[in-house]
């Protein structure tokens, strides 16, 4: 056994010469070091065995760490009316337009669409968010579905998500809205993909505006899958 102490004086270790470390090794291995400006270096440390008070760190200086906080967070919108059959679906596929009015503000790369169709940058936890305002014509009674539909193989699509709101009016025909949220583990983005769907019994349309939202999508991406 090698020891080097001393009982009652400050031991010091002296790396003699200008820019000079202080090396420690084990078995012929370094395993930390003391700069000649102060700084140690240590292959590994074992932070359980941390206490008292500690030096403060620059974040600046942390590596190999998860990025923080949303890197993800788009809205789209519908720019023209789509009329609604009685009890018929009617699948939202054109018209749509990214927000773009009122200092909207994207974060990332943003979502992409086509046909309808809503295709992901990234792969990650998404919340996804479906508002839909519209209006019912005249009936007795009526109901009204707002759907997502998620695909996970690019081709078949399932009902993942569904909002329904009803409404009783005399005649004069009724605005009603409803809204459906859903969390897409997005694990591959060509396979997975999300469509809207809407459902009335009593016709009317699914309303919409350019400049003001009134049937939109949210995506924020929470995290990664």
């Amino acid at each position: 056994m090698s020891t080097i102490k001393s009982s009652t004086e400050h031991l010091t270790l002296n790396a003699d010469g200008s820019g000079k470390d202080i090396k420690f090794q084990a078995n012929g291995v370094e395993k930390a070091s003391i700069s000649s400006a102060g700084a140690f270096t240590s292959t590994s440390i074992d932070a359980t065995k941390l206490t008292g008070n500690l030096p403060a760190i620059s974040g600046a200086s942390l590596t190999g760490l998860p990025a923080g906080g949303i890197t993800e967070a788009d809205q789209w919108r519908l720019t023209s009316n789509v009329t609604l059959g009685n009890d018929l679906v009617s699948q939202l596929n054109a018209n749509w337009e990214r927000v773009d009015t009122d200092g909207f503000g994207k974060l990332g790369t943003g979502v992409s669409e086509s046909s309808g169709t809503f295709s992901f940058p990234s792969t990650g936890v998404w919340l996804i968010t479906f508002n839909v305002n519209g209006h019912v014509f005249n009936t007795s009674s009526s109901y009204y579905n707002a759907s997502i539909y998620t695909t996970t193989n690019n081709s078949t699509y399932s009902e993942a998500a569904l909002a329904q709101t009803s409404a009783y009016n005399s005649g004069a025909g009724t605005y009603i809205s409803a809204s459906a949220t859903f969390m897409f583990d997005v694990t591959d983005v060509s396979t997975h993909k999300l469509r809207t769907q809407v459902i009335s019994i009593g016709g009317g349309f699914v309303q919409s505006n350019t400049s003001a939202t009134r049937t939109g999508l949210t995506f924020i991406k929470l995290g990664d899958t």
